[in-house]
Order: structure tokens, then C-alpha cells, then sequence
């Protein structure tokens, strides 16, 4: 296996555990301890998605299979497309993490929650 393929494994594989069964014991497993986060509203470390899980579980989100739309690899760049249920709504996700050492160490991202009404019937997914 590549590293590429390698790093997609990893990548697809904790962001099910954490995101998807909201596994907060996963976050030291998959992520660095120094882990930089670039989404505004998170604390940089692992701390800051602990805080992020317990706050969803909290809210009531279900546990959930994260259905994946595309996986790209390039380097120590990984790129997911994704679909998740949050707060009664469908929400389609881009998250881009940076590997190392077979652990996510830093992340960026968009999110978009599906509209009640579409102005085109192309699909986001």
C-alpha cells in the first residue's frame, strides 16, 4: 500500500470513529497531540474536537455511518467529501487533513447544510 493510500485509510477510518460513531476515545488515537485546526470555531489540540463530539452527542446527533463522495490523496494531504446528518438537517462536508507520522495533525474544512428549496436540481453529492 502506498503511503497516499495509507494516509486515506487512516483519514476515512478516524473520521468514522470520531464524526460518525462520536468516539471521543479515538481522537488521541488518530490525531497528533499537537494538532493545529483551522476551522475558527475549534480549539487547536485534540481537546478542541473532545469538545466538539461531546457538544454533538450532547445536542443529540445520532451515531452514523459517514457515507464518503470522494477520497483524494496527494502527499500528506487528504481531502474527504462527505455527507453527515446534524440537528435534523443533511449537511454536506469538505475536510482537508495533513498527516504525519500515521496521525491527522492538522485540518481545515467547509460545510454547507442542504437548503429546503434548491435553486438548481444538480446534485451536491
Amino acid at each position: 500500500m502506498t503511503q497516499e493510500e495509507n494516509n486515506k485509510q487512516i483519514a476515512i477510518t478516524a473520521y468514522q470513529k470520531i464524526f460518525g460513531d462520536l468516539d471521543v476515545a479515538a481522537i488521541d488515537d488518530y490525531m497528533s497531540k499537537d494538532f493545529i485546526q483551522h476551522n475558527p470555531t475549534i480549539a487547536d489540540g485534540p481537546e478542541g474536537v473532545k469538545a466538539l463530539v461531546r457538544m454533538l452527542a450532547s445536542q443529540g446527533i445520532p451515531k452514523q455511518k459517514i457515507t464518503f463522495k470522494h477520497i483524494m490523496a496527494e502527499n500528506d494531504i487528504v481531502i474527504l467529501h462527505s455527507r453527515y446528518e446534524m440537528a435534523g438537517k443533511e449537511w454536506r462536508f469538505i475536510d482537508i487533513y495533513r498527516l504525519k507520522d500515521d496521525k491527522l495533525v492538522e485540518h481545515w474544512d467547509a460545510m454547507m447544510p442542504m437548503p429546503d428549496e434548491r435553486a438548481n436540481n444538480n446534485p451536491t453529492f
